[in-house]
């Protein structure tokens, strides 16, 4: 039996609510446990109680997420004994997206996406509360998917048992 997604993670193809994707709004450059919040309640950030659900059923130990945005190197996986939760997925994406861009990853890069990359990284530590410390942590992942910095949900890879792909979209207009 294949594992179904939580719904809370589930990617819908028809809208939800105001474009939404999925039952849950959040931007990647954010911490997940305070700023993932449901799109019903856009006041109200996910509970333990929801985070602690398993993020499968039936639960899975390791469930790999597949984005086409990151290079292939940058795999994310969630990893739980117990079963991994909604939590430990956001957390495994969060944690990923965060780290710093290597030499060697930035060298690999087509120039011209060097350039988008670097004016995204540039809006960013502009645009930070503490500019001096988010410049010097140099360019991120999560400058790497460029505008698509809202997570969309998840689906289950076809045929596989644990994995499932990342969707992303851009934030609305403000």
């Amino acid at each position: 039996m294949e594992p179904t997604l939580h719904a809370l993670l589930r990617y819908s193809q028809h809208d939800l609510e105001g474009g939404h994707r999925c039952p849950i709004t959040w931007d990647l450059r954010n911490i997940p446990s305070t700023s993932v919040r449901h799109i019903t309640s856009p006041d109200r950030t996910l509970s333990e109680f929801e985070l602690s659900q398993h993020a499968t059923a039936p639960p899975v130990t390791a469930l790999h997420i597949i984005c086409d945005l990151p290079p292939e190197d940058w795999p994310i996986i969630a990893q739980n004994e117990n079963g991994v939760t909604v939590g430990n997925v956001l957390d495994a994406i969060h944690n990923v997206l965060k780290a710093q861009i290597k030499q060697p990853e930035w060298d690999r890069l087509p120039e011209k996406k060097q350039s988008l990359i670097g004016s995204i990284f540039d809006e960013r530590w502009r645009n930070a509360d503490d500019p001096r410390t988010t410049w010097s942590y140099g360019v991120l992942r999560v400058d790497c998917i460029l505008r698509h910095t809202v997570f969309a949900g998840l689906t289950m890879a076809v045929g596989s048992a644990d994995s499932c792909i990342l969707s992303l979209r851009r934030p609305p207009p403000s």
